[in-house]
């Protein structure tokens, strides 16, 4: 079951992202989000501060159960693209508010759910997509 997720968004969407944070809140979701205050479109973010902030971020992604993508027209960025490959690697549930346009994203995506659609039955999806996982790849825990 879902509890805790980690909103991933380029910094292109953090208007989007920020709706879905609201959303997860409202339902009771511990909600990690990326860090506003550093918006590429914004500041201007060096080589030091990107390493930081990822970090700081797969951080976040590890106490999560699950990450919830903001794929406005399919678009994720190469930041998100390493976020999602991590959780995906540490087992957490990745959901996506669009079809990512990247096939090889498609191939970790447990589900699609729009950000106007957020609601408690996310909570169930977490369990759907584990058995799900087991069954296709194998439960090598």
């Amino acid at each position: 079951m879902i509890e805790s997720i980690t909103i991933c968004s380029s910094s292109k969407f953090y208007d989007t992202a920020q709706r879905a944070e609201e959303a997860f809140r409202r339902f009771g979701f511990t909600v990690y989000t990326p860090r506003y205050d550093w918006n590429e479109q914004l500041v201007q973010v060096g080589e030091s501060d990107k390493i930081w902030l990822t970090h700081e971020f797969l951080a976040k992604i590890t106490k999560s159960d699950a990450v919830f993508v903001v794929a406005n027209g399919g678009y994720t960025g190469a930041s998100v693209c390493v976020e999602v490959g991590y959780a995906f690697g540490q087992k957490k549930t990745v959901l996506f508010s669009e079809p990512p346009a990247e096939f090889a994203l498609r191939a970790l995506m447990d589900a699609v759910v729009p950000v106007d659609s957020i609601d408690d039955s996310v909570r169930w999806i977490g369990q759907a997509t584990a058995a799900k996982r087991s069954d296709a790849v194998g439960n090598d825990e």
